[in-house]
């Protein structure tokens, strides 16, 4: 029987989002028989439980980048105004983080590696972050695959970390373009898009228990926007496109489903403050944070995207045509790659909230329509978004590399 190849998955996620999720995802979909995944991880161990039947290795969260606010301290001094200065500070902290940080985390990677005989070592979102297990990598003799699930600043470092690495698998042609622009010649990146459970988005699951905690009936419209509550999503647009169309729904509910991120109160009392200038305390439901995803979803009868930055990816998207329900996003990365426009849902400009909100009413006015895109979006994400493709595409890499690769820490 042959041996699984041994697979070093480093996360260095700190927040629950789309790119760990995605990473349940592939971990949930790889073929044991076929690969073995040693998984290093911030999350809290609750996050894979159920989700990945891999060996799991409860990691220390991410330090902030040398106290973020120390240095924020000293850089409001007058002597940082200087330039030169600034760049020495820089330089000392990045020298900090390197001798203190970054080495002993390689090293540790590293024996890790040694121990479970790993064949290569797969990042799990930016790169930029990461270079303890591109360091790993090197001394382990494999190769090296960033999975960048968001954008990367054009910078000589993320560069420099960019040549370093082996292989590139981008989420979207956004993210494509952004590789190529840290120097990343074409043939090393995989467009590979991220995939949703389809066992887990089922249509019609069992959600009749919501319209009794919510208190409406089947009778009153229902739209959502599943999203962290901060700013960039979008979250005060989706608020002001209620506005408008409450007045033409006065019955309708928008929910906004998500928690604070990262203990940003401050921006989620600012938009339940928006919501009572605007009275719409009877129209729109905070849900906080919650677990049944799939079942929301299946209660809405429009799912909306309003990021006013363009998305990496935008994995709520494929969730809600998986549900088969009707897509309102903005057009910029991600989503255009994933919504047909007029067929499986509509995408509107960034920031405008009353193109926003006449999509919304548009789909709310025709029953028909949001069934037909509803179908259209979860025959799209059958045939283009499933775990299984994204899972076999990844196997693919895995299996080139390591054969590519046969000295390292798995000979």
């Amino acid at each position: 029987m042959k041996t699984p190849i041994s697979i070093l998955l480093l996360d260095n996620t700190t927040t629950f989002g789309g790119s760990t999720q995605s990473l349940c995802c592939l971990l949930r979909a790889l073929d044991k028989a076929q690969f073995e995944p040693v998984l290093v991880t911030g999350q809290p161990g609750e996050v894979f439980e159920g989700h990945a039947d891999c060996i799991r290795y409860q990691f220390v969260p991410k330090l902030p980048w040398v106290n973020n606010h120390i240095y924020r301290k000293f850089l409001s001094l007058r002597l940082f105004r200087f330039r030169l200065l600034r760049k020495m500070l820089n330089l000392s902290r990045f020298m900090y983080w390197l001798a203190f940080i970054t080495i002993p985390e390689a090293v540790g990677y590293y024996r890790l590696g040694r121990r479970h005989r790993v064949a290569l070592v797969h990042l799990n979102n930016i790169f930029g972050s990461q270079l303890a297990g591109i360091l790993a990598a090197k001394l382990l003799r494999v190769p090296c695959v960033a999975h960048l699930r968001g954008f990367e600043e054009v910078h000589p470092i993320t560069r420099f970390y960019a040549r370093l690495v082996d292989h590139h698998i981008a989420i979207s042609g956004a993210i494509r373009e952004n590789l190529l622009n840290l120097g990343v010649p074409c043939g090393q990146i995989a467009l590979i898009h991220n995939g949703v459970d389809l066992d887990e988005f089922r249509v019609n699951p069992d959600n009749n228990y919501l319209f009794q905690e919510f208190g409406i009936s089947p009778q009153q419209f229902r739209y959502g926007i599943f999203s962290r509550i901060v700013d960039w999503k979008g979250i005060r647009e989706f608020i002001l496109a209620a506005h408008k169309i409450s007045s033409e729904f006065p019955a309708s509910r928008a929910f906004i489903i998500g928690g604070e991120s990262d203990g940003d109160e401050v921006f989620l009392q600012d938009m339940h403050t928006l919501v009572a200038d605007l009275k719409l305390e009877n129209n729109v439901i905070f849900t906080g944070y919650r677990e049944d995803i799939p079942a929301l979803m299946g209660f809405m009868d429009v799912v909306v995207h309003a990021s006013k930055l363009p998305e990496p990816f935008g994995r709520v998207i494929i969730e809600g045509m998986a549900m088969e329900k009707p897509v309102i996003a903005t057009r910029a990365g991600g989503p255009l790659e994933i919504v047909v426009d007029g067929e499986t849902g509509f995408l509107v400009e960034m920031g405008d909230s009353e193109a926003l909100a006449g999509s919304v009413i548009t789909l709310l006015r025709q029953p028909d329509k949001r069934v037909q895109m509803g179908r259209s979006g979860r025959k799209r994400v059958e045939e283009c978004f499933s775990t299984q493709r994204n899972a076999l595409q990844i196997s693919e890499i895995y299996e080139k590399l390591a054969a590519a690769c046969p000295s390292g820490a798995a000979a």
